[in-house]
Order: C-alpha cells, then sequence, then structure tokens
C-alpha cells in the first residue's frame, strides 16, 4: 500500500498530523517522565454456558436450529400469485439496484438470524427480546391478513391492502439492516396479489418456533443465568482481591474496586444494571452505572444532593474515573464519592481516558478484533496510577474454531451483499470479491484467536496501516536538537561516511541493548545496509514520485532481498535511530570484523554489489510509480526525461549503515 500511495499523500499527513501509538511512545520517549504504562496481565477466556438448570438450548444447537427457519415475516415475495409476478419484476426494475427484491429479503432474514445469535452471545434476555419482538411482528401480520380476507368482498380500501416489510425504530436489529441496505422500503405488496393461506400457514410455523425459544427464555430468570452468574463471581472477587491499591494525600490506602463491564447491546447492558443494582448498593456498598450514548435512558445511583444532572454521559464517565477526569477542576462536580462500576456500550471504546479502572470485561465479544482492542484501550493509558490491567473475555463456546466458521459464512455472505448493494458495477468480478473477503476475515480470524490469550495493539494487527507511517515530526525534532550541538560538525563531514551497528536478528545482537523489542520487531532487522542514496540534480517535480526527494533510503539485506525500498522511509529511519541513537563510540569487534571481511576497505565487491541492487531497486520503484502518476486522475503527469534518475550515475552515497 506505501509503494502505491501517491506523495502527496504522506507529505499532507507529514505535515497535518501527529500520531502516538504504544509501541512508539515505548521505544522513543522518557516513559519515566511521561509515567508509565500500566503491565498487562494474561487475558482471561471465559466460557459460560447459558442457563444453570442447563433446560436452555446450548449455543451450538440453537444456531442450527436458527439456520433453519423461514422468518417468512420477512419473504412476502414468496407468496406472489404467479400472475402478478411480472407486475413486481418491472417494479423492481425501477429500483435501480443490483439484486432482486427477493435477493434483499434473504439478505434481510440472513441478517436476522445474524443477530438473533449474536443476541444470544450477548445475554438470554436480549435473546429473549428479540425473540418477543418478532413474534409480535408476526402476530400484528397474521391480524392484518385475516382482517382484509374477512373484507374480502371488496371493502377493504387500498391502505388496507397495501404491506411492506416491518420496520421499528426501537428494534436494533430492523434499524441496522434497513439503514445498511434500504431493504424493502422501496417496494410495497398488495395483500390481493399474494397467496395469503400459504403465507398464513408458514407464518404459523415461524411464530410457533419463535415463540417456543421465548418461552425458553423467559425460563431463564436472573437467579438461572449462568452468565450472569459468572460475571457476579468476578466482581466479588476483584472488589475482595483487588489488583491495585493507591495511596491518597493523607496516605490512607484505597483499593482500586474499579471495573467496566462492554456489551454490544444496549438491551444487555439495562439487563445487567438491573440485575446488579440492588446488589452492588447492598452488599458490595459501591455505586454502579450504564450508558448507551448521549443522556438517553444512562443510569445511575451516584446521585449526591445539590448536584443536578449526574446520570448525564459525561457526569458519568467523570464520576467513574475522577482522576483520569480531572474532576477536581471542575467545581460544578461533587468532590466526595464516585462510582466504581460502569456497564457500556461502544459508545465509549473510542475517545474516553478512564484509567482509573484497572479491570475490563467484554461480556460479549464483537466481531471485528479491532474494537476490543479500542475497548482495552480506554484503560490502558500512559500515566495510569494502576500498575497492572487485567481484561477478561466472555466467549459464546469453548470451540472456537466452530464460532469463528460461523461468523465467516455470515460475514461472507453480509460482505458480498454490502458491495452488492452499492447500486454500482464493480470492477471485479464475483471470484476476486469473494477472494478479497475470504483474504480478509482469514486476517481478521488470526486475530480474533489471538485475543483469546494475550492483549494485541493496532500496530500488532499485521500488514495494518496507521497514521504514524506518515509523520517524520519525531525525527525532525531530534535533529535541530542534534544540529544546534553538531552544526560544524556536520557542515565539514565528507559523503560516504559509514558506521557498523549489530542487528537485533544477528550473531552479535548481544552487543546491543534491544531488551524493548519484541521478537517480531527484531526479526525484521535483518543483517544488510541502509543507503543514504542523493540524486544529483533535484528536480521539484520529482517530489510527486518520491517523498523525500532528492534523497532516498534503501535497506538491502545481505542475502540480496530487499528489505524496504524508498517509499517507506518512516520504517528505514525508525530502524536507523533504534541501531544508532544514543551511540557515540564504534563498536570495536564489529569494526575490527568489517576490515577482516574488506581486507581494511581494498576489497569492497560485497557492498558495492549490494549498492548497485539498492540504486536498481530504487530506479525501479520510481518508474513504476511516475508512470501510476497517469492513473491517478486527470491532472496527472509523468515526470520529465531530464528529471528521472536512470542510472547509478544520477546519485551520489551520502551514508551508509551496516547491519552485522
Amino acid at each position: 500500500m506505501l509503494d502505491r500511495l501517491d506523495s502527496s499523500f504522506f507529505k499532507l499527513l507529514d505535515e497535518l498530523t501527529i500520531a502516538r501509538s504504544r509501541k512508539h511512545i515505548l521505544n522513543y520517549y522518557d516513559i519515566d517522565k511521561l509515567g508509565k504504562f500500566p503491565e498487562r496481565l494474561k487475558p482471561i477466556p471465559l466460557s459460560p454456558g447459558i442457563d444453570i438448570k442447563k433446560e436452555f438450548p446450548p449455543y451450538d444447537k440453537l444456531n442450527k436450529q436458527i439456520s433453519e427457519y423461514k422468518l417468512s415475516l420477512f419473504k412476502p415475495s414468496a407468496y406472489i400469485k404467479e400472475e402478478y409476478r411480472e407486475r413486481y419484476r418491472k417494479l423492481e426494475a425501477e429500483s435501480g439496484v443490483n439484486f432482486s427484491q427477493a435477493q434483499r429479503e434473504d439478505y434481510l432474514i440472513g441478517m436476522m438470524k445474524v443477530n438473533f445469535l449474536k443476541r444470544l452471545e450477548s445475554s438470554v434476555d436480549s435473546f429473549r427480546i428479540s425473540m418477543d419482538r418478532t413474534v409480535n411482528k408476526i402476530k400484528d401480520l397474521e391480524s392484518r391478513i385475516e382482517e382484509y380476507q374477512a373484507h374480502a368482498d371488496g371493502s377493504a380500501t387500498l391502505e388496507d391492502r397495501l404491506i411492506n416489510l416491518p420496520d421499528d425504530d426501537q428494534d436494533e436489529e430492523l434499524v441496522e439492516a434497513h439503514e445498511k441496505w434500504q431493504v424493502g422500503k422501496k417496494l410495497k405488496y398488495d395483500l390481493r396479489h399474494l397467496d395469503l393461506d400459504e403465507w398464513l400457514k408458514d407464518l404459523q410455523q415461524d411464530r410457533i418456533q419463535l415463540e417456543y425459544l421465548s418461552k425458553v427464555s423467559n425460563r431463564v430468570s436472573v437467579d438461572r443465568d449462568e452468565k450472569l452468574a459468572l460475571l457476579k463471581q468476578i466482581i466479588q472477587n476483584k472488589v475482595s482481591n483487588p489488583i491495585n491499591t493507591w495511596e491518597e494525600a493523607d496516605n490512607e490506602i484505597v483499593p482500586n474496586k474499579k471495573i467496566i463491564v462492554f456489551t454490544a447491546f444496549a438491551d444487555t447492558a439495562y439487563y445487567l444494571y438491573d440485575a446488579l443494582v440492588d446488589w452492588v448498593r447492598q452488599e458490595l456498598k459501591l455505586h454502579i452505572a450504564v450508558v448507551t450514548g448521549g443522556n438517553r435512558n444512562n443510569q445511575s445511583t451516584f446521585m449526591p444532593r445539590g448536584y443536578k444532572n449526574q446520570g448525564g454521559f459525561n457526569e458519568i464517565l467523570t464520576n467513574f474515573s475522577p482522576v483520569s477526569k480531572n474532576r477536581h477542576k471542575m467545581p460544578n462536580m461533587p468532590q466526595e464519592g464516585e462510582i466504581d462500576i460502569l456497564i457500556a456500550t461502544d459508545c465509549v471504546s473510542e475517545g474516553q481516558n478512564l484509567q482509573d479502572a484497572d479491570y475490563m470485561i467484554n461480556y460479549d465479544i464483537h466481531w471485528n478484533p479491532v474494537r476490543i482492542i479500542q475497548r482495552f484501550g480506554r484503560i490502558d493509558r500512559i500515566g495510569s496510577r494502576n500498575q497492572k490491567i487485567q481484561l477478561i473475555n466472555f466467549w459464546p463456546t469453548d470451540d472456537l474454531n466452530q464460532y469463528i466458521n460461523l461468523k465467516d459464512r455470515v460475514e461472507a455472505r453480509m460482505a458480498l451483499v454490502d458491495i452488492t448493494a452499492t447500486g454500482e458495477d464493480n470492477l471485479l468480478d464475483s471470484e476476486q470479491i469473494k477472494d478479497l473477503i475470504e483474504a480478509d476475515l482469514s486476517y481478521r480470524d488470526k486475530q480474533l484467536l489471538k485475543l483469546k490469550d494475550e492483549v494485541l495493539d493496532l500496530e500488532d494487527m499485521d500488514e495494518n496501516i496507521s497514521l504514524s507511517e506518515f509523520t517524520l515530526d519525531d525525527f525532525r525534532v531530534e535533529l535541530m536538537g542534534f544540529i544546534k550541538e553538531n552544526e560544524r560538525i556536520l557542515r565539514e563531514a565528507p559523503l560516504g561516511l559509514y558506521a557498523n551497528v549489530p542487528s537485533p536478528a544477528g550473531g552479535y545482537a548481544s552487543l546491543g541493548d534491544y531488551s524493548r523489542l519484541d521478537s517480531r520487531s527484531a526479526a525484521i532487522m535483518k543483517p544488510g545496509v541502509i543507503f543514504c542514496l542523493r540524486q544529483n540534480s533535484d528536480k521539484r517535480e520529482n517530489e510527486a514520485v518520491n517523498p523525500l526527494q532528492p534523497y532516498f533510503l534503501i535497506y538491502m539485506q545481505n542475502d540480496g532481498e530487499l528489505r524496504f525500498n524508498y517509499t517507506h522511509a518512516k520504517q528505514i529511519l525508525e530502524i536507523y535511530r533504534l541501531l544508532c541513537s544514543g551511540r557515540s563510540h564504534p563498536y570495536d569487534v564489529l569494526c575490527t570484523l568489517f576490515d577482516d571481511d574488506t581486507a581494511g576497505g581494498t576489497s569492497m565487491d560485497k557492498y558495492n554489489k549490494l549498492l548497485r541492487s539498492s540504486i536498481a531497486e530504487a530506479l525501479r520503484m520510481f518508474k513504476k510509480r511516475n508512470l501510476r502518476q497517469l492513473q491517478s486522475g486527470r491532472g496527472g503527469l509523468l515526470v520529465s526525461p531530464e528529471a528521472q534518475p536512470d542510472s547509478a550515475g544520477n546519485f551520489e552515497l551520502v551514508t551508509w549503515l551496516i547491519i552485522l
């Protein structure tokens, strides 16, 4: 991707953005001055059952049952009488979408089934609500059809005859489906054109199946909810055995009892709050709150006298994390007491400092691993008072491979629908699209499986590109300070200076201090050479192809494999800094080794070959990016021939770093 991006994009982000990742801060900043990150304890994976009495069907069995349901409520097109099918085909053609109404309804049914499972994965109460909503919609439709049939003599009005697919602003599943694909909003059905007897038969079968699930869900009361019981046990254990203590100004040692419980669904959040509130207040003697976004339906037991709106979104978060939110600077906020247990949806998974807490529980697992990392990022923040932080994940089943297979089947189908639903022609054929989707799912599956045993950073998501890839401001700050102290030496320094450094992945790694590098980062820096080249004629138009014009940074490994081309300048500079920064004297052992290898610098064939290969790769990439300029839009222009470097003679060697 970095090879393909236009250089102007790099320059724009470099000048306008500041990006700091966790690893970046650990590698390049004085943590003792900034404040340390807390230690991440190993995540605790749990997979509780649904019903303590084991009468409720297990997750895997229910998945199979639901996949076989018709859900004919959302499939009126299947009951159009033969003599009216052509009329509806013409209406579909006028809608301008790439798929038929029948396909749209199939996609809606698929999404509803998926959401049933997602809500069951979240909580049995959330699942029950979905069952009840759907059963009520079926009953309403049955009543309407039966009422129409009672007036089939022709007295029914047009308004009574026309129906659409169900829509409900309070139904999380349907809102998501309608917003995503506008499913069913463009076509109304006339009851005269449908086989109502057949439809009523299928609706009745659906209703019986869903009423059964609703019935068994209702049996799983709060006292029988196995997942809720485990949550209470975890909260009790955490409160009784805190992993961190704080020392207050009066030398009082205070245990940290703060916990965040995340869930994907507001229904689950309210269910947990209602189920826990009395227990938390009466037995644990703590305050609890729930937030689901804005000030809508947020609730809290922390309501100090004399303070208004303490149940507001920002007020709840401030009283939950008063230190990180600087509550002491807010005269309109209470300064005594606080909230210790927060139940939240993903409305707080980004942009919130909640690091007063040291415990985070994913009550349900979001299918996108990035969202899980973002959730944990609320408490995994620099300057935290906590020495340790703990992540607990509730998985729906012990068999994660089976769970992921289900997820992949669903997501692949949904992704295809998403692409198809744009109403535009796709440049890729369906097989290419499927391959791309499968590759993306495979990548995400690996991350999801890793999350069972470790906490990942966003930059650990292999092959991800982040804003930090495009900013060089750290290097500029360091360079300005270095130039001030060493300006004369730099001005007088000749071209071609070189140095020898040990590779973290080589036989001399023990010579350097690479303790902060993980094994994956160390493996990137294999023995080789980083060349810094300068084009002899500095042509401004070349900036369209090389963001660091006239300089080219290239990292060539000793085996002749290109590690990074000049398009990866940020990565090369970071490696350069890791290997050299803070080092003012040469590695004598490596200097001796280099002299022996080159006969005191008289036999340079090995390094000349690497240099020629580096220049060849730089020229190849330059030509490739130059030709791509023509594809960048109507304003795309080729770099003029006289400005293009075309041979080794167009470059001079500024410096080279030998990595042994």
